[in-house]
């Protein structure tokens, strides 16, 4: 429950430790990135680094969605992970598959690798409805990220200013743009985010979760038909 609680908590899709896994279906283009590692962390490689002496190596950042939930989530892979989904491209095709991926290594193991292996077949509806999922913007979350640890040479996204705004409530435009998307929704999609966040009302979502919360909606928009209106309450003031 733990993890299950952090995961929901977060855009990045978290494989932390030996034999943890997760059955996603990969979405998008591929985000490959030059990056270095300082103070046990990963950052974007630029200018000032090369001329302290660092070296770069290359990472690439995926989108894609736990199967289960349809959310979408990122996760960023030395290029073996790539070479690795590659060779299951030319086998299975990637938008007609759901795959298992297990980390095989402890924490903060330099030798960790990963496998990628077909769980299911997706149906035509299944595949349809992974294509249509919103997926998130992987430059302004690095940069998001780079801003939250004070490096980095990109300027705070969007995303990065409501991040730092974590004790405040999300922003009235958004609140009231993912309402309205909600509203055409039967009741059952809107408990479902409810509870995903915990909130009685969408206001009440904080601001440190907005980014996620409307990746949530869009997934809802996709899954469910619009023929129920949802009985609303949730939405007034």
């Amino acid at each position: 429950m733990a993890k299950q609680h952090e995961q929901q908590g977060s855009a990045w899709l978290k494989l932390a430790n030996d034999g943890d896994t997760a059955v996603v279906v990969f979405l998008g283009e591929p985000y490959p990135r030059e990056v270095c590692f300082i103070g046990g962390r990963c950052v974007g490689f630029d200018e000032k680094l090369k001329a302290q002496g660092h070296k770069p190596s290359l990472r690439i950042t995926y989108n894609l969605a736990l199967y289960s939930t349809r959310e979408v989530k990122v996760l960023e892979r030395p290029t073996a992970f790539f070479d690795s989904l590659m060779e299951v491209r030319a086998k299975y095709g990637l938008e007609k598959w759901a795959f298992e991926v297990k980390r095989h290594g402890a924490a903060n193991d330099p030798k960790t690798t990963y496998s990628i292996l077909p769980e299911c077949q997706l149906t035509p509806d299944e595949q349809q409805a992974f294509q249509r999922l919103h997926l998130h913007d992987i430059q302004k979350l690095h940069a998001a990220e780079a801003a939250g640890n004070g490096g980095g040479s990109g300027g705070p996204s969007p995303a990065a200013t409501s991040s730092a705004k974590a004790g405040e409530p999300v922003d009235v435009r958004l609140a009231q743009a993912m309402a309205t998307a909600l509203k055409a929704l039967p009741r059952e999609a809107v408990d479902r985010f409810l509870q995903k966040f915990a909130v009685q009302r969408i206001r009440d979502i904080p601001a440190s979760k907005a980014e996620l919360a409307r990746a949530f909606v869009d997934s809802l928009v996709a899954e469910y038909s619009a023929e129920s209106v949802a009985d609303v309450d949730p939405f007034g003031p």
